[in-house]
């Protein structure tokens, strides 16, 4: 081969080598615009994953708001309900004070003239139990001048009263108590036949005083086993049965 055929054929390889170098380039190139598209595309995916994330988020703070505010619209509701209810009540509280204030104002001499006629009653009834009685006037009197005790309990203590000296005259009791005989005080055992009659025990003497008649008299002798009948009765020591008493018999009408 001829020198110039070497230098033509170094030439053309030369040439080969240099469009070898710029494709072989040229694809490095495209490669890696092909690998940053990928690059760029799994970002773009992650933000697009990213913000479908949050969206439904969103979407679901947004239903979970939105269910909040149904339920304070249905609470609102049915409280504005319950407060026109108590209004309501309120309104039929104050009208029932209000009569309570009228009936607490009637009651109050109403009270006063029933404690009036329970004294009066006592003081004209046959003198059993005084003590206990007048204890118990006492008792209501200072209650009733309680501002602060209530009307109702005031009536319940009046009415008990009534109650229990209604009680008094359909019972038999025994009872002892300290009595003044001509001055000297003595121990005394009392039979009280309802309203009635008392007989008095003061050591083996027996004294009546009857509803008609309300001084002390000697019991028969006779009578004496009916009374010791009665007392033990009256003390529960015995079964009740039936007793003859020095009463006095009835009058004409």
């Amino acid at each position: 081969m001829t020198f110039k055929g070497i230098r033509t054929t170094l030439a053309a390889s030369a040439a080969a080598l240099v469009v070898a170098g710029a494709a072989h380039a040229q694809l490095d190139r495209a490669l890696e615009v092909a690998r940053q598209s990928t690059q760029d595309g799994a970002q773009a995916q992650e933000q697009i994953n990213r913000l479908a994330d949050a969206a439904d988020n969103a979407e679901r703070e947004y239903l979970a708001v939105r269910e909040q505010i149904e339920s304070q619209r249905v609470f609102i509701a049915q409280q504005n309900v319950f407060l026109r209810s108590q209004e309501n009540e309120l309104a039929g509280l104050q009208s029932q004070l209000e009569r309570v204030g009228n009936i607490e104002r009637d009651l109050a001499p109403m009270m006063l003239e029933m404690f009036n006629a329970l004294e009066d009653f006592i003081a004209a009834d046959m003198p059993f139990r005084i003590d206990q009685r007048t204890q118990r006037l006492d008792n209501i009197r200072e209650v009733l001048g309680e501002a602060a005790v209530s009307p109702a309990e005031k009536y319940r203590l009046l009415l008990n009263a009534f109650e229990i000296e209604s009680a008094y005259g359909r019972s038999l009791n025994a009872y002892s108590e300290e009595v003044v005989v001509d001055g000297v005080p003595q121990e005394a055992n009392i039979l009280q036949i309802g309203r009635v009659a008392l007989i008095r025990q003061i050591g083996g003497d027996l004294a009546i005083m009857t509803h008609d008649n309300q001084t002390w008299r000697p019991v028969p002798s006779s009578m004496s086993s009916n009374v010791q009948r009665a007392f033990r009765i009256a003390n529960e020591v015995t079964t009740p049965e039936v007793f003859e008493a020095p009463l006095p018999g009835p009058t004409a009408g």
